[in-house]
């Protein structure tokens, strides 16, 4: 398989964090295109990294990988929420455990795969697209005008959302089912009046259906719901005195990262992200269970943004395991 162009973001902070120069072992939960387990494993030729990925085409990319590591490189297909069962034997083992969020470069690149408003291709945004799961074309043209508008409030955090869904919905019904990923950016472009409302760190402007495509993203793969768990389920792998680097990019993820870190455990009746503000607003009992070592997040210095312009909505935490 083709390596294809990727910069792992805050590459330098990851490596700094995590690194030591002693035999470590480390979990990336989302390998992704492999850039920052390539950089834990150069940093330190002692190192191990057990590699996880909920795509496919990540984990044969990893397999390709782990060829020039050989006993130092160990790939896994999974999902977060499946942590405990693939490494049932590996509670207290790991020395760090990296979590980088959200999509990645090979996902967003690949037209077929259907996560980016800048190619054509279908309305899907399956992660595991070998799953018989919902799609992103099921939401947009089987939800009604209501729910849709509370997705994208919910998951996109724009306040346009009644707006966009009235546009959806009447663009299908007029026209027919939404089918590509350009269909559907020209259709919200055209129902807020053609043009961006804000602008990016680089004072770019953001296509007005960034926020619509990241909620529809989230239901699609439950990113929160996993999320959550994989937070859960990671602190019970990580060696007392390991450490947890997590990297959001937008404020949901951050916000649950952020709650974890703090020690706020919600309660499983009360985590229900189908289409439910509860995530939002609940806190339950609190547990210290880490030294915070960000109390204010690392995000990416001029030098990596002018570098790497994805790397604009990076934010960075880690703590210590008690």
């Amino acid at each position: 398989m083709k390596v294809p162009l990727h910069i792992p973001v805050l590459l330098d902070h990851v490596l700094k964090i995590l690194c030591r120069n002693e035999k470590q072992i480390f979990l990336d939960l989302t390998f992704g295109a492999g850039g920052h387990t390539k950089g834990l494993l150069n940093r330190n030729e002692k190192s191990i990294v057990y590699a996880l990925d909920r795509d496919q085409n990540a984990i044969e990319l990893a397999y390709e990988m782990a060829k020039e590591y050989p006993n130092r490189l160990f790939p896994f297909h999974g999902q977060f929420s499946e942590l405990k069962q693939i490494f049932k034997n590996k509670e207290n083992f790991f020395d760090g455990i990296l979590l980088d969020a959200g999509t990645s470069t090979m996902q967003l690149n690949d037209p077929k795969r259907g996560f980016s408003f800048r190619h054509e291709g279908p309305l899907d945004m399956r992660m595991n697209s070998k799953l018989k799961s919902i799609t992103a074309y099921d939401l947009v043209n089987k939800l009604d005008e209501a729910t849709l508008s509370r997705l994208i409030r919910l998951y996109g955090e724009d306040q346009r959302h009644r707006k966009i869904a009235r546009c959806i919905y009447q663009w299908r019904s007029t026209f027919g089912p939404i089918s590509t990923t350009i269909q559907l950016a020209s259709i919200i472009k055209i129902g807020l009046g053609g043009s961006a409302s804000d602008v990016d760190k680089l004072n770019r402007p953001i296509h007005p259906a960034t926020k619509t495509f990241q909620a529809l993203r989230i239901v699609v793969n439950d990113e929160l719901n996993e999320l959550y768990n994989g937070l859960e389920q990671a602190y019970t792998l990580l060696k007392p005195d390991g450490i947890l680097l997590c990297i959001s990019f937008h404020s949901l993820e951050d916000r649950i990262i952020k709650r974890h870190f703090q020690g706020i455990v919600l309660h499983s009746d009360e985590f229900s992200l189908n289409f439910d503000d509860k995530l939002l607003n609940t806190q339950a009992e609190k547990q210290i269970r880490y030294d915070i070592q960000t109390k204010h997040i690392i995000e990416a210095d001029d030098n990596e943004l002018d570098e790497n312009p994805k790397s604009r909505s990076a934010k960075l935490r880690y703590g210590i395991k008690l």
